[in-house]
């Protein structure tokens, strides 16, 4: 993760990953889906710390990638 950003250190509105392959990608938070292991918004800033990649699930709306879920990435192998 490059950046995330939101009114205050507890919530996260948009954030901006770096892909395995170089690229940068910008979201925008939506309603999250927390079942099954899916994580809140501010889990966004500890990613942002650590380094430790996370898988993203997202619909283009409107020109934009909005998140609907996002888990920690299983290890690399």
């Amino acid at each position: 993760m490059i950046s995330a950003t939101g009114p205050d250190a507890t919530d996260v509105t948009d954030f901006t990953l770096r892909t395995n392959d170089g690229q940068s990608i910008a979201f925008k938070v939506g309603v999250l889906d927390l079942a099954g292991g899916g994580l809140n918004a501010p889990h966004l800033r500890e990613h942002l710390v650590s380094g430790v990649p996370i898988t993203v699930y997202y619909t283009a709306e409107n020109g934009e990638n909005v998140v609907s879920r996002y888990i920690d990435a299983p290890p690399q192998q």
